[in-house]
């Protein structure tokens, strides 16, 4: 796609931002890929009346190559998304207001929806002290594991494929922290992020990444825990599930029978199949990845049937909790 439809591109869904009430004002910025250049929303900018002229095309350094405009202020963080996360073609920053209302007063979003844990999973927060992202690298750790995370009291940054993927996270965001508000009035505890705190543990025992060790591992866990054996029996987990690193090329087969593992091996062709890079894998298996949400934001690549893994959808949720308990290195 040339720039000119690109830029047509983040007019459409400027837009639409604006008209589902993401964005007010001259709130919100917008970023795309164009090659190896990236086009960028120009500051002071206001995304419900945005013109052409108002899209800047720069460098990865973040020099202007073509507009009479400056980028956005938040320039640093759009670059330094782009730069480092690969797969991110499109990055959106909203102001939305039921996300920031719900986060500065809750620590804690309960999904209601079966839908939305598939596409949100575990949304983080990190703490902001100004109008701008001054301190990129955290929430560029947060996208490693989640294609969204909400800025403290300054909205919400999506990154996707396309802007499709990444405006629809951001609007299921919402609409879940208006269910949220709605039925809690407000009377959970008040959320400071500078308070949260995490418990201290002794560091668990890891393992290599697909290694006999952690292949033991996963099966032992799996195996002697009641609530995987009950729901596995109740929503007869039977299957074949291959997990495969593409970088390499090392996978492990495990053959469920009513979500007990009879027997695991190396075999590459299963009823349903993972595949991921190590560093995503590694993510998954120590559960800073959602594995249901990696596969929907188009983490890792899958087979198999979709309705099967519905069927399957509360024994399969125990199971990958428990890959937990065999962290890997």
């Amino acid at each position: 796609m040339n720039t000119d439809d690109l830029k047509k591109q983040i007019i459409y869904w400027a837009r639409l931002l604006n008209q589902r009430g993401l964005v007010t004002a001259r709130s919100g910025n917008i970023s795309c890929r164009a090659d190896d250049k990236i086009l960028m929303t120009s500051h002071d900018s206001y995304l419900g009346q945005l013109a052409e002229d108002e899209i800047v095309l720069v460098g990865s350094d973040g020099d202007v190559l073509e507009g009479a405009k400056q980028p956005t202020s938040e320039k640093p963080l759009h670059l330094g998304i782009l730069g480092h996360i690969d797969q991110a073609q499109v990055v959106i920053h909203s102001h939305s207001p039921f996300t920031t209302a719900f986060f500065h007063h809750f620590k804690q979003l309960d999904i209601f929806s079966f839908e939305a844990k598939f596409y949100l999973g575990d949304v983080k927060v990190v703490a902001q002290t100004g109008p701008t992202v001054t301190d990129v690298d955290p929430v560029i750790e947060e996208l490693m594991d989640n294609n969204i995370v909400v800025l403290g009291d300054h909205g919400v940054v999506a990154i996707g494929r396309d802007f499709k993927s990444a405006f629809s996270l951001i609007e299921l965001l919402e609409e879940q922290c208006k269910v949220n508000l709605i039925l809690s009035g407000k009377q959970e505890q008040s959320f400071n992020i500078e308070e949260a705190k995490e418990e201290i543990l002794p560091e668990p025992q890891t393992y290599e990444l697909l290694s006999e060790g952690h292949i033991k591992k996963l099966t032992e866990v799996i195996n002697s825990d009641t609530e995987a054996q009950e729901l596995g029996k109740k929503y007869d987990l039977t299957c074949s599930l291959c997990v495969k690193d593409k970088d390499s090329e090392k996978s492990a087969c495990f053959y469920y029978q009513q979500g007990r593992i009879t027997h695991t091996d190396n075999n590459q062709v299963a009823e349903f199949s993972i595949t991921g890079s190590r560093d995503v894998l590694k993510r998954i298996f120590n559960c800073k990845i959602d594995p249901f949400v990696a596969i929907t934001q188009g983490k890792v690549k899958t087979k198999g049937d979709i309705n099967k893994i519905s069927k399957w959808y509360p024994a399969l949720v125990r199971t990958f909790k428990l890959w937990d308990q065999a962290k890997v290195a």
